[in-house]
């Protein structure tokens, strides 16, 4: 009977125990975002580092570019299937030159955000949940505390504001990217012709679709840095412990990533349709 008076007490405290979970991240954040101006007024020079950590890489990362190259790759071969299965779906109606209108669309609207956030989550995100977890279990962060500086604001914060501004040179290369493997596949695999390629791709690619997806991609770097950082900055039990906080971080992140591209996705093209098919 004990052993079955124990099980029920603990499923019945998980439902407190998430909440105090929700709690204590929501208070995390909210202290995040009210640091905002003693970081950018006291921490200048770290958010500087910061941005050159996050965006090229340390150490053997440094060597392939870091960030740069990992999210551009992935978003290169996003595009390049983007333009296949586009290509293949358009020729089985008898339309495979109109597909570069479907590679505009698609890689602009959902392959280049949804991927960049995903590769921000497993690259930046990952990275950081590390960094903060090593110095949380070193006693770093306790030692940050003791010379009389908020650590808050000099790691957590920080990092979250390098996060929003490190996004936006990762993106002109990712979207770059993207729209160079469409038009690599389809001008010299499928032979679409470079004129038919310019002419029905920059004919449907708005430039309203690409200040939207990069309204989307901020929104994903936001909650992709908060969650990591939370993460780092309350590790505990060790390396093991580090280790946990790391796999937990990306699972939640990732799944920020999806719920954030869906809301905002919904919020702006419910209300701004830029895709005209017909003339």
């Amino acid at each position: 009977m004990s052993v079955v008076s124990d099980r029920l007490r603990a499923v019945a405290g998980k439902p407190a125990a998430a909440l105090d979970s929700i709690g204590e991240q929501g208070l995390f954040y909210a202290r995040v975002f009210v640091s905002i101006p003693r970081a950018l007024r006291r921490h200048r020079r770290e958010v500087i580092r910061l941005i050159a950590e996050l965006g090229t890489g340390t150490g053997a990362l440094a060597l392939i570019g870091g960030s740069v190259v990992i999210v551009a790759s992935i978003t290169f071969f996003a595009g390049a299937v983007a333009a296949a299965q586009g290509f293949e779906s358009s020729s089985n109606i008898g339309v495979g030159s109109l597909s570069p209108i479907l590679a505009a669309f698609f890689t602009a609207r959902l392959s280049t955000p949804l991927l960049a956030g995903v590769a921000l989550a497993v690259t930046l995100g990952a990275a950081t949940t590390s960094q903060l977890g090593a110095m949380r279990i070193s006693e770093e962060i306790d030692a940050i505390e003791v010379m009389s500086i908020p650590s808050l604001p000099y790691l957590a914060t920080t990092r979250v504001i390098a996060g929003m501004i490190v996004i936006t040179p990762l993106y002109v290369f990712a979207t770059l990217a993207g729209f160079l493997a469409d038009y690599l596949l389809l001008v010299f695999f499928y032979n679409t012709g470079a004129g038919n390629f310019q002419h029905y791709f920059f004919s449907y690619l708005s430039p309203l679709d690409i200040f939207f997806s990069y309204i989307q991609v901020l929104g994903m770097v936001v909650v992709v840095m908060l969650i990591h950082t939370f993460f780092g900055y309350t590790a505990k039990g060790g390396p093991a412990g580090v280790g946990e906080a790391v796999g937990r971080s990306v699972r939640a992140s990732l799944s920020g990533v999806m719920i954030v591209n869906l809301l905002i996705g919904m919020s702006i093209y419910a209300n701004f349709n830029t895709f005209h098919l017909a003339g």
